[in-house]
């Protein structure tokens, strides 16, 4: 990564951090995922098994954002996964994006039909899901912040080569995973028997590169909805990661 990437990446979690806090909110990086099915649960919110310890293992590069109140309160949530593949489609078709052991532990089934995408995303990859905000703080500007901050910190942290996320026909069909979500790319990448609901499921791959995503937060200061302010100054030397 060129010096100028890093320290374009470094001013963005300031200000996004900063975000966050204007909202009267302090942002904690979490590892205890437990907590986070606890949130989520606790919210009738759906707990992604990507995320959640019963069905998934978690590595160093693994984390949550929690965004908390004055009281000590989970508002919000969004998680960070990083996957190390040859094909990101791969895990996709045999669930190991969803379950350590894939589909065939839990359902039998040792893979299952899946879409092309225009490209083979692969190599260290990271993901992104259970992003949920309490009603209280929805159009807060919250659903933007947090999934462009841990898709920063794990292009800054961990080198990834892009990030991914899903989504699915509902959202596909507004402009929530490109203006809310800040994805470059959002195609259909499943569409029929998905073994966790045990029924028809139509999904789609959001993905952006690095450079994409560097483009994405130049552009942040003029959102139409929730712009970022950029640091005053910008740093003359990198950020160690």
């Amino acid at each position: 990564m060129s010096d100028s990437s890093t320290i374009l990446l470094a001013d963005a979690v300031d200000a996004l951090v900063e975000a966050v806090h204007r909202l009267g909110l302090s942002l904690v990086v979490e590892r205890d995922f437990e907590r986070l099915v606890r949130f989520l649960e606790s919210r009738d919110a759906f707990a992604n098994p990507t995320f959640d310890p019963r069905a998934s293992r978690f590595g160093p590069h693994d984390f949550w954002l929690a965004a908390v109140d004055r009281d000590g309160s989970v508002v919000a949530s969004s998680a960070e996964r990083v996957f190390e593949c040859e094909d990101f489609m791969e895990l996709v078709a045999t669930g190991r994006i969803w379950y350590a052991e894939g589909f065939a532990a839990r359902f039998g089934v040792e893979r299952i039909p899946t879409l092309p995408i225009s490209t083979r995303l692969h190599g260290r990859i990271s993901h992104s899901g259970s992003t949920y905000v309490v009603p209280a703080f929805r159009r807060s500007g919250l659903a933007l912040f947090l999934p462009y901050l841990s898709r920063a910190l794990s292009f800054r942290n961990a080198a990834v080569a892009a990030n991914t996320g899903f989504v699915r026909e509902s959202l596909a069909a507004t402009p929530v995973p490109t203006r809310s979500y800040g994805y470059a790319h959002v195609e259909k990448c499943l569409s029929g028997w998905w073994p966790p609901q045990g029924g028809s499921e139509v999904l789609y791959l959001c993905w952006i590169t690095l450079p994409e995503f560097l483009e994405k937060l130049a552009e942040l200061p003029t959102h139409p909805r929730h712009p970022v302010r950029w640091p005053p100054r910008h740093r003359l030397e990198p950020v160690p990661a």
